[in-house]
Formats: structure tokens, C-alpha cells, sequence
């Protein structure tokens, strides 16, 4: 499995916005569906600040290529470049860590394999 992290380092007051383009154009909905992504989250240290990041996890690196590949990925490239500061490749990939172990809560649900 492993973990992917993209940073936005955004304009100011921009944090609201970019979770609006990722709702208009569903970015998590489409590559949640794509083939062993598991898990995505949109998260942001400060809804006040100019930072956020995509996680997400995938049983391998494979399924985040498929991920890279997906005929709409970057379609909200245009949207995006407008919110954030600095240099940014809508194309670039994600961060990527391997993961040595996870937990989730319905791993400690009663009747969970191991509970």
C-alpha cells in the first residue's frame, strides 16, 4: 500500500475555494472510483490559511498511475492554478510513501477479523 500527499500552498483566504472546484468537478467522487484507491481526504491545517493537502491511499503504485492516467484528472488544472501561490504543475505527481501500517476503526468494530 501506499500513501500519496499533494501540498497546495495557496493565496490567501483561498482554502474555501479550492474545496469548491474539488465539489464542482468532484475530484475525490472520480478517483475514489478509479481502481485500488482506498482511501482520499482534502485537508487543511488552518481553514483560515493558505495550505492544504490531498491524501490518499493505494494498494500500490499501479493504482495511483491509474490515477496519473485517468482522462479527467487535471481537468480543474485551469481552476486550480488561479487559487495557488508560487509555482505549481497541475501534472506533477503526488508524494508518494510506502505504508507500514494502518488502522481503521471498523478494524475494531466487534465481529472485525482480529477484534
Amino acid at each position: 500500500m501506499i500513501m500519496s500527499m499533494l501540498r497546495f500552498e495557496l493565496k490567501p483566504d483561498s482554502v474555501a475555494a479550492l474545496k469548491d472546484v474539488f465539489d464542482r468537478y468532484q475530484i475525490l467522487e472520480t478517483s475514489i472510483q478509479v481502481e485500488g484507491c482506498r482511501t482520499l481526504v482534502l485537508a487543511t491545517p488552518d481553514p483560515e490559511g493558505n495550505e492544504a493537502f490531498v491524501m490518499g491511499l493505494w494498494d500500490d503504485e499501479a493504482a495511483y498511475q491509474r490515477w496519473m492516467d485517468h482522462p479527467e484528472r487535471g481537468a480543474a488544472a485551469d481552476d486550480l492554478l488561479q487559487l495557488v501561490a508560487g509555482d505549481f504543475d497541475p501534472s506533477a505527481p503526488a508524494g508518494q510513501w510506502q505504508v507500514l501500517s494502518t488502522l481503521f476503526d471498523a478494524d475494531l468494530a466487534p465481529g472485525a477479523p482480529g477484534a
